[in-house]
């Protein structure tokens, strides 16, 4: 079935040409859910295996530990150097205080 052909179309010819758009797209239909489906379940493969891998216990003790030491650091350093600390204090609630009655 051409363009530019002389001959016109028969009806029978138009009826197979929409027939066969019909099922190319129900062919490309069902490819593409097929393939949808199969990259949906890689990922959700992909997501679970992640989940598993995580460790949130053992991060949880690292960050807890962490902090730990830190604050026994902070509390040391400030027994060493108590006018420090004080001077840092007194500078840090007068920032608070000039941010808060700035409006």
């Amino acid at each position: 079935m051409s363009r530019f052909s002389r001959r016109p179309t028969t009806r029978d010819e138009i009826e197979s040409e929409i027939q066969n758009l019909m099922s190319a797209l129900d062919d490309l239909k069902q490819d593409a859910s097929r393939e949808s489906r199969h990259r949906f379940n890689a990922l959700r493969s992909r997501a679970e295996s992640l989940w598993s891998d995580v460790d949130l216990d053992g991060h949880r003790e690292h960050l807890t530990r962490r902090g730990r030491e830190a604050s026994r650091m902070a509390r040391d350093c400030a027994r060493e150097h108590p006018l420090s600390t004080v001077a840092l204090a007194a500078g840090a609630l007068a920032v608070i205080g000039y941010l808060v009655t700035r409006r």
